[in-house]
């Protein structure tokens, strides 16, 4: 797992994420390439909102798009 989900309950949460892809082969290999497309909100994981070419949001338009 990488250093953004190891902080309290985001941590738990990506852990539980991460399970159900362990469970299939090659499992850990496709969890890395999909996390990307999903982020931590207080402890849910949710799927980052994308533009309309289908590019994932950043951490920080995520913030801004929420403070509207």
């Amino acid at each position: 797992m990488s250093k953004l989900g190891n902080k309290g309950k985001c941590g738990k949460a990506w852990k539980a994420w991460e399970a159900g892809y362990a469970e299939k082969e090659g499992g850990k290999e496709e969890a890395a390439r999909e996390r990307r497309e999903f982020y931590c909100d207080n402890g849910t994981i949710k799927l980052r909102p994308s533009d309309d070419a289908d590019v994932p949001q950043t951490d920080k338009q995520i913030r801004k798009s929420n403070k509207k």
